[in-house]
């Protein structure tokens, strides 16, 4: 029965009404405290020019290892852990921004893929080795003088078409095999972390992503039923994985100027931070973290990896696969 008061009539609706006020209350309070570590534990590095010195540059290796220093001592280290960003704001006014490109020029994020996946990723690259699986396109002298990367996926690079890598057909059975779990796995355990952080940090380009997506169901709806494994969701088309890291100060040429490329490494090293000379910062990539960057812009090299094992996983879109799908994305000529 419902109790008289000075206040009025308190029967089990409205002490319901109480009881949803004090949980939403008390879910109001986590979330701020939840902001609030996160905000503690994130490093922005605002910037007061944009980098354009090889934006609108035809591909040439050679200019910007000699326009950019390649030595890692000469840059100023970022934290080792938490999120850190490089944001696209509080630029000067003379500054232009090319129109189409994300809020940020990096975002590192932090405790992104769990030990476990990282040994299974780890134990399933190992597996590629042992296949017998080889790079088909041989040491790339724009980015390393060592060990040369494998390119797995879809691109389309100077081609009108989508089409799987070389290093994705021309394989042994075995290797194709051993080739598929590793990119099944990262399908299924990183790829949709990777599109939730996309989504949520740049809808404007993972909408021209999902434009390629589907541009690229459409066109190897064949290939994709026969290598599911393939099919990252639209988060990212292609898959570089090589051990150490890129030596030389480069561009990604082939890589869009409005999309990010995400890397990530697992194993056990020292050294091997993300190195951007024009921007005067070094960022560390540990395990468990995830990088995005806009790759086509942001000149950069990897520091040398001092001690251990590090197997260097990154996920890009070439450009033609999102400009042939979102022509007016990004407006930047060479």
């Amino acid at each position: 029965m419902a109790k008289k008061t000075q206040r009025g009539i308190r029967g089990p609706e409205s002490r319901a009404v109480r009881r949803a006020t004090y949980l939403a209350k008390q879910d109001e309070k986590k979330s701020k405290k939840v902001k609030a570590a996160v905000e503690r534990g994130m490093h922005t590095h605002l910037i007061n020019k944009f980098p354009a010195t090889f934006l609108r540059a035809r591909p040439n290796g050679a200019a910007v290892r000699n326009t950019m220093t390649n030595d890692p001592d000469q840059l100023a280290a970022l934290p080792t852990t938490g999120k850190v960003q490089v944001p696209l704001r509080d630029l000067p006014d003379s500054v232009t921004v090319p129109r189409g490109l994300p809020p940020h020029l990096i975002i590192r994020f932090d405790r992104f893929i769990t030990d476990a996946d990282q040994e299974r990723l780890r134990k399933r690259w190992d597996d590629v080795l042992a296949s017998g699986a080889k790079p088909q396109s041989g040491k790339h002298a724009n980015r390393s003088a060592d060990d040369p990367a494998f390119h797995f996926g879809i691109w389309e690079v100077t081609s009108s078409a989508p089409y799987l890598t070389a290093d994705t057909r021309n394989q042994t059975p075995q290797a194709i095999t051993a080739i598929d779990a590793l990119l099944k796995y990262i399908g299924d355990f990183v790829a949709g972390k990777i599109g939730s952080v996309f989504e949520t940090h740049a809808p404007e380009q993972w909408e021209a992503m999902q434009r390629a997506y589907l541009r690229v169901q459409n066109l190897l709806a064949a290939e994709l039923l026969a290598r599911p494994s393939l099919d990252f969701g639209g988060a990212f088309f292609a898959v570089a994985v090589k051990e150490g890291g890129s030596g030389l100060v480069h561009i990604d040429w082939h890589d869009s100027h409005a999309i990010w490329a995400f890397v990530f490494a697992v194993g056990d090293w020292e050294g091997g931070e993300f190195c951007a000379p024009e921007l005067g910062i070094k960022i560390p990539i540990r395990p468990g973290q995830v990088f995005a960057v806009l790759a086509r812009v942001v000149a950069h090299f990897s520091a040398p990896v001092t001690q251990g094992r590090r197997i260097v996983f990154t996920c890009f879109t070439d450009s033609l696969t999102v400009l042939h799908a979102n022509p007016d994305l990004v407006t930047v000529v060479a």
